[in-house]
């Protein structure tokens, strides 16, 4: 690959990207090497950040770090996990769908 420029060089050329996966990388836009190397995140959520339970606000993505109280799975129509949280001076409650 050296002396080739990446925007001739098609992404199937390299190691581990057969037809499949190619595919469906061309699904999204990205044909060369420098399509996916120019292909930005949407957004950038800085999870590195812990936020105590009693500063969330809604709407807003943030990162906690808590202790799991309790969980329950329910099978109402659809499988869902609620859990209790803490971090040692408040409490939230989350429904999970995908678990």
């Amino acid at each position: 690959m050296s002396g080739r420029l990446l925007d001739a060089v098609p992404l199937n050329s390299l190691t581990g990207v057969g037809a499949a996966q190619s595919s469906k990388l061309a699904k999204i836009g990205l044909h060369t090497v420098q399509d996916l190397l120019l292909h930005l995140p949407l957004r950038y959520e800085d999870r590195t950040h812990l936020y105590p339970i009693g500063e969330l606000l809604p709407g807003i993505y943030a990162t906690v770090e808590g202790e799991v109280l309790n969980c329950n799975i329910t099978f109402g129509g659809r499988r869902m996990m609620t859990c209790q949280i803490s971090d040692g001076f408040r409490h939230s409650y989350h429904a999970l769908f995908q678990f």
